[in-house]
């Protein structure tokens, strides 16, 4: 049975007719935000671990796409069924925002008639894949506090130093898979991409990483895309902690104006020394001058083609009329999306915060966002985004066990907040709302936590 999105199918997703994911561990997924099983090594969104964290075997794009999962998942979004491969926009998981309309009714809607046509009754289809999201390293200067080894080179690094992988476990960071990993990356990974590009296939790049902007293969392809003249069929799309914009002999913005279209999602925390503590790496005026220099975008491609991608963290939460007010100023959309967690260990989620407490904090954010937004308009998505989070379950409200979690991400936060000098600094910022110090001071810690 098949059923177009414009007879009522409200599940239909064009990614698996038109893009393709791969992690730098080599993990294939329908995109970023699906929740899917490992087949080896776990990502953080996964629903499922893998039966098996020692057997490495990647899939090379052509035994992928059109492999029996493949074709199963055709096959029951084109019959309109809700899959759990999709709960993250299902059910609005990371925000109001969701994936699915970015791929069905922003960038392929004139394709869906294609993918119904081209695609038989099993899920098998003649399209190849137009769309790219291949994080080919997690090379990357920054450790982010929601983030992790496994995206960011430098949080593997840390790790090491801190003996995170000497009792086994994450078998693709040991010194037996990594080259392996490395080899596949470069050699399948990279070639497929290439082939994409050499063919004139390639619709759009979503460049992400780790941080694709110190990548040589970003660089490589986009300079092929410009000189050949094929840019202009190509939509670039960014997700950058943009602490550069030049790299060698090359500057982004010199490249960007030769594209279809362009869209940098500056990721950002919030400001000033608040972010920096959060985004660990970030030097917040030379990340306010570099997205400053690509506001020209803006009128050359559309009002969100540089915007800020704001993750929403518990101690960010008190740099946030901050970022509004550089929202205002600088005249530019906000993208919003709330730390990701699946369990109550994640202390960086303003989700870990008791609802008593929590409330009149984002009730603070939003009288202030929604005063902001009577002048600036593009400041009705904080009014949007804060409202909708106030709506979420807290971990105390969702997690029975939540106070086990709670005490494991402390514990662990305060591990970091050693290692990287930063110690005191969260209490620093929550004294900013005392009975939020005085509840995060009460969470039971020993002293002893290395």
């Amino acid at each position: 049975m098949k059923i177009k999105p414009s007879e009522g199918n409200k599940t239909f997703c064009m990614a698996p007719f038109s893009h393709t994911y791969l992690s730098p561990q080599s993990e294939r997924r329908l995109c970023c935000a699906s929740r899917e099983k490992a087949s080896w090594a776990t990502q953080y969104i996964d629903a499922e671990r893998a039966d098996n964290n020692s057997d490495y075997h990647p899939a090379a794009l052509s035994e992928h796409w059109n492999s029996p999962y493949m074709m199963d998942i055709r096959k029951r979004l084109m019959a309109g069924e809700e899959i759990p491969q999709c709960d993250v926009c299902n059910q609005k998981i990371l925000n109001i925002h969701i994936y699915r309309d970015y791929f069905t009714k922003t960038l392929f809607p004139h394709k869906i008639d294609e993918a119904f046509e081209k695609t038989r009754d099993d899920g098998y289809t003649e399209l190849k894949p137009i769309s790219f999201d291949y994080r080919i390293t997690n090379l990357c200067n920054f450790k982010c506090r929601m983030c992790g080894d496994q995206l960011s080179s430098s949080w593997e690094a840390e790790n090491r130093m801190m003996g995170q992988y000497d009792k086994g476990g994450d078998a693709w960071a040991t010194k037996e898979f990594k080259p392996v990993i490395e080899k596949f990356q470069t050699e399948v990974a990279e070639k497929e991409l290439w082939d994409a590009v050499y063919d004139g296939r390639i619709e759009e790049i979503y460049w992400v990483g780790g941080e694709p902007l110190m990548w040589d293969i970003h660089w490589d392809v986009m300079k092929y895309l410009v000189e050949t003249g094929g840019s202009k069929n190509v939509t670039v799309r960014y997700n950058t902690n943009l602490s550069r914009v030049r790299y060698k002999e090359h500057y982004l913005y010199d490249y960007l104006p030769h594209f279809k279209s362009v869209q940098i999602c500056a990721s950002i925390d919030g400001i000033g020394d608040i972010v920096e503590y959060v985004r660990h790496g970030i030097k917040w005026d030379q990340w306010l001058q570099n997205f400053k220099e690509g506001l020209f975008l803006n009128k050359m491609y559309g009002s969100y083609a540089t915007a800020f991608d704001l993750t929403v963290t518990a101690p960010g939460l008190f740099s946030m009329k901050e970022m509004i007010d550089i929202t205002a100023e600088l005249d530019v959309h906000t993208l919003i999306k709330t730390t990701f967690s699946f369990d109550s260990s994640i202390v960086m989620s303003p989700m870990v915060i008791p609802r008593h407490i929590l409330n009149p904090i984002l009730d603070d954010i939003i009288e202030y966002a929604r005063e902001k937004a009577k002048t600036y308009p593009k400041i009705e998505n904080y009014v949007i985004c804060f409202e909708d989070i106030k709506k979420k379950k807290t971990f105390q409200e969702e997690y029975p066990d939540w106070e086990r979690g709670l005490i494991d991400g402390k514990k662990r936060l305060m591990k970091i907040d050693l290692h990287r000098n930063n110690t005191g600094k969260i209490e620093e910022i929550y004294s900013k709302y005392p009975p939020l110090l005085e509840w995060w001071n009460s969470i039971p810690v020993k002293d002893n936590i290395i």
